[in-house]
């Protein structure tokens, strides 16, 4: 028999005193013997993407550099530090001419912190071409302000994908760094921003007050977050005009995984509710009836001896 595998919790409810003797212990009885816990497990959050390449065949401002986030490096001891560390510096590039070196760590640009690769795309692509801007850099045990004027692009370079990124723990869609902030590309139709009205294209400029300059950085916040979290989001629409949502984080709700009374009851289900098993009056070696659902089959059976069942099986050997 399949066992849950999401954390479970034991309910034990004490009664009031104003109840019956009687039912006092057969309310206690039926409560010890319940188990409930999530309907389904939160997925895990994706792993992060560490490498970057900015997309040059779009017109925007050109910096020269590759850079990934200033992770610990070990996965035995993971942790970010702040600012992204350099892994590349273009040849003849706004970067190359400011100094800057493999192993760098950009903390700020023009006052902004630069936490990941997409927050420092947002950030170059909204600042002034042609003017002195300044990026504070950790390089060894010193921290610089460097002055940098950044190119266009022009819309020249090689052309490269760019791919939404996913959040399957919190708000259940996709989001895409743009311009103004992290637009909606996909959404699940009976997720949290399916369920706060939000649609496809909308445009999260903040979160809780708190500008957001990319996807990775805005995932990186809900999941932050403990589920069912309410949040504030300002939005923009496609006409661009303006707005604010409510919404409430993914949290899987509570249901029966076990309930049992010796020789009377035998409730078992799996979190995701894909299996499903019920048995009444069960004395040993006989019952006076079994219900079970693996999937779409379904299996019923009476007195032991009486099966049927229904529904798409699975071959064994």
């Amino acid at each position: 028999m399949r066992t849950p595998s999401a954390p479970l919790q034991v309910h034990e409810v004490s009664s009031p005193s104003t109840l019956p003797w009687g039912s006092k212990w057969a309310a206690l009885l039926l409560l010890s013997g319940c188990v409930t816990g999530p309907s389904y497990p939160l997925p895990e959050p994706l792993p992060e993407v560490l490498d970057w390449t900015a997309d040059q065949a779009q017109a925007g401002n050109f910096l020269g550099l590759d850079v990934r986030e200033n992770d610990s490096g070990s996965l035995e001891d993971l942790f970010f530090a702040p600012g992204v560390k350099v892994t590349r510096v273009e040849g003849n590039s706004p970067a190359e001419k400011a100094g800057f070196q493999v192993g760098d760590v950009l903390l700020e640009l023009g006052g902004h912190e630069v936490n990941d690769p997409g927050a420092l795309e947002t950030l170059v692509n909204q600042s002034p071409v042609g003017e002195d801007v300044t990026l504070r850099v950790s390089r060894g045990d010193s921290v610089f302000d460097v002055k940098v004027q950044f190119a266009s692009t022009e819309g020249t370079g090689p052309e490269t994908e760019r791919v939404w990124r996913s959040d399957p723990s919190r708000t259940r869609a996709g989001w895409l760094t743009v311009g103004s902030g992290v637009r909606l590309v996909t959404a699940d139709p009976r997720g949290p921003a399916a369920k706060a009205g939000m649609e496809v294209g909308t445009v999260v400029t903040a979160l809780d007050g708190e500008p957001v300059y990319s996807a990775r950085s805005l995932i990186r916040r809900v999941q932050a977050l403990p589920a069912g979290t309410r949040v504030r989001l300002e939005t923009l629409d496609s006409e661009g005009d303006g707005g604010e949502v409510r919404m409430t984080l993914l949290s899987a709700p509570n249901r029966v995984l076990n309930f049992h009374l010796p020789f009377l009851v035998d409730y078992t289900s799996s979190p995701d509710g894909d299996f499903v098993s019920l048995e009444l009056l069960d004395v040993w070696l006989i019952w006076l009836f079994n219900y079970e659902r693996i999937g779409l089959e379904r299996r019923w059976s009476i007195l032991r001896f009486i099966r049927f069942s229904s529904g798409i099986g699975e071959l064994g050997q």
